[in-house]
């Protein structure tokens, strides 16, 4: 299912789970939900569901192992287009607090077509969300999302939506009118879907295959992106830390009766476990003094190591892939009983990246690091026909 598309995504895990709200006309909810697997390489959206009821959407049909991709569209969402000059948010909310809203916004040659929420709504629902125990690690908002499809619905030139009808054109926006045509199914790759389930689709690809005209800073979310990885994290060491110890238990068992029989002949071999033991223990001695060094130095406070990686690991985008974090770097091989000469306040980062305006836009994320002095690439070297290496230097 939809075979084309798969090659374009750099999927970072098997499921998710595309939950779209709408607010109604009359004050209420609809909740609608795509559950969407990678099998073989190919993208299959396996169940739809559909409900008044947040807490059977919750309960019954989301999995907590998943990743939420959340769309939010309806009567709480004002859609507008507007030409792209300065200061063209003030006219969108007109005299209003710009540090109340949120702007969601594709932007096409010079035309902006925006959505705007106001933050109370959107945070309302991410904690509704978060109360659940589930983590949001994506959010879209309004009809607009919908320009990641666009290339794929070559045949048509509407696209209707639960309160709203987009004209479509070349792959272009051309305009859009409020009310929807009922009952509408499109077709992408062979694959037929309804109308409420474009543009949670689309946000998925917004999720996985930004576009560089849709503009939405989501700082926001990161809190809930990095409970999200600790806690899957957590879970995958908990269960490796468990399997260990049931194997070490069970091979302990059968060693155990094996070193019994050999007793005897472990025994001619004392000798040199005591010699080795001896080595071990200077290897030891050696390994706690430099860790007494490290630790005088700070260089183990785990604090600002953790946020540091934390930062710099929030900040990639897809098509950019770290092979290396290296804090602090080493000046020189280090000795015994000799001094450890480091790179004091230096980060270095190597990795590769497929495209140069991603590794632009990442390093603009880097700039606005708080704890960073400064930024410099040191090295960006075209190595195969489709793939960069690079080395960035932070100054902390």
């Amino acid at each position: 299912m939809i075979s084309k598309i798969k090659n374009s995504i750099k999927f970072k895990t098997k499921d998710y789970y595309v939950l779209g709200i709408t607010q109604t006309s009359n004050g209420q909810s609809l909740y609608k939900l795509l559950e969407i697997q990678l099998k073989q390489d190919e993208l299959f959206v396996i169940n739809r569901f559909c409900s008044e009821d947040f807490d059977e959407i919750i309960e019954k049909h989301l999995g907590k192992d998943c990743p939420i991709v959340l769309h939010i569209d309806g009567s709480n969402i004002v859609n507008k287009s507007i030409e792209n000059k300065t200061g063209y948010r003030n006219e969108l909310v007109f005299k209003g607090n710009l540090n109340d809203f949120y702007f969601y916004e594709y932007k096409q040659n010079s035309e902006v077509f925006a959505s705007v929420s106001r933050r109370q709504h959107v945070h309302g629902l991410l904690e509704q969300i978060k109360g659940k125990g589930f983590f949001v690690v994506h959010l879209s908002i309004g009809p607009f999302v919908l320009a990641n499809l666009f290339k794929f619905l070559k045949q048509d030139d509407t696209v209707s939506l639960s309160n709203l009808t987009l004209n479509i054109k070349n792959g272009q926006l051309v305009s859009f009118k409020n009310g929807s045509i009922d009952n509408k199914a499109y077709i992408i790759n062979g694959d037929r879907f309804d109308a409420w389930e474009l543009p949670l689709l689309a946000s998925f690809f917004d999720y996985t295959f930004p576009m560089p005209s849709i503009e939405f800073n989501q700082d926001f979310l990161l809190e809930s992106k990095t409970e999200y990885k600790f806690k899957k994290w957590f879970r995958v060491a908990g269960i490796f830390c468990l399997a260990f110890i049931l194997g070490s238990l069970t091979i302990s068992h059968f060693l155990m009766d094996s070193y019994t029989s050999k007793l005897s002949d472990k025994r001619t071999r004392h000798a040199i476990t005591q010699n080795t033991l001896s080595e071990i223990n200077a290897l030891k001695q050696k390994k706690e003094l430099k860790e007494k060094i490290l630790m005088n130095n700070g260089m183990n406070n785990k604090s600002f190591i953790t946020k540091y990686i934390a930062d710099i690991g929030n900040s990639t985008l897809p098509g950019i892939t770290l092979n290396a974090i290296n804090i602090m770097p080493l000046t020189k091989k280090i000795k015994p009983e000799k001094k450890i000469d480091y790179t004091i306040n230096t980060i270095i980062l190597k990795g590769e990246v497929t495209n140069d305006n991603i590794f632009n836009e990442w390093v603009k994320k880097l700039e606005q690091l708080t704890w960073k002095e400064k930024i410099s690439i040191d090295d960006y070297i075209q190595e195969t026909k489709n793939v960069n290496v690079f080395t960035i230097k932070i100054i902390i």
